[in-house]
């Protein structure tokens, strides 16, 4: 891992805000896919994602898939299929997700992974842990995502305005969608900003964290 990769934050992370800014679901190992033809049903199967991220359709073999939502799916197979279907209708439906987790470390009851759901948010995802112990900074809730290439990208958060938060705008501002392998680490020493965070990372001060970085972020995609 390169320190030079790290990022503060940015467009990788979308606020609950505004559901426009929602991730779009990227296609992943495990899903099953269904590929439904209008006007030639001849051609409608049923794709299991492997884990090289491949699929395979009759009449044009192998396909990788990984990383791409079902709307960028269903484009490449209606373009391919066009070149001997005239003007083909297809259908890309997920029927089945697979193995997507996200990981909760730091100062919460029960850290690890744990299954990511639609929609699902940092605020969620805490909950789905134990909640946070006494120990937790919880102005510094870290979130890591992978961006372009190995750049990881890191956004702190400060999930105590939610707790104290009047009003509905106030809540949902300082929450993030979640997206599958994205690492939630609750510090109990204060963190500066990401980038110190990330630097903590790289120099080893935080071991545990480093190896799942390596793990779920490099090696699992």
């Amino acid at each position: 891992m390169n320190s030079g990769n790290l990022k503060g934050g940015g467009p990788l992370f979308a606020s609950t805000r505004a559901t426009s800014e929602m991730p779009e679901y990227r296609l992943g190992f495990g899903d099953v896919l269904e590929v439904k033809f209008f006007r030639n049903p001849q051609f409608n199967e049923s794709l299991l994602v492997r884990p090289d991220g491949r699929v395979s359709l009759a009449k044009v073999g192998e396909l990788h898939v990984a990383g791409m939502t079902p709307v960028e799916l269903d484009s490449v197979i209606t373009r391919t299929y066009g070149e001997f279907l005239l003007e083909p209708e297809v259908t890309v439906i997920v029927r089945e997700f697979g193995g997507y987790q996200i990981y909760v470390l730091g100062e919460v009851s029960s850290p690890g992974g744990y299954p990511v759901q639609r929609n699902m948010t940092v605020l969620q995802a805490l909950a789905s842990a134990g909640g946070t112990k006494n120990s937790a900074k919880l102005g510094n809730v870290m979130v890591l995502r992978r961006g372009q290439g190995e750049a990881i990208e890191a956004k702190k958060l400060d999930v105590r305005r939610p707790v104290r938060a009047k009003r509905e705008s106030d809540i949902i501002g300082n929450d993030i969608y979640l997206q599958p392998h994205d690492i939630i680490y609750v510090p109990k020493t204060f963190v500066a900003s990401a980038s110190d965070f990330m630097r903590q990372v790289y120099s080893g001060f935080l071991p545990p964290l480093d190896l799942y970085l390596r793990a779920v972020l490099f090696y699992d995609l």
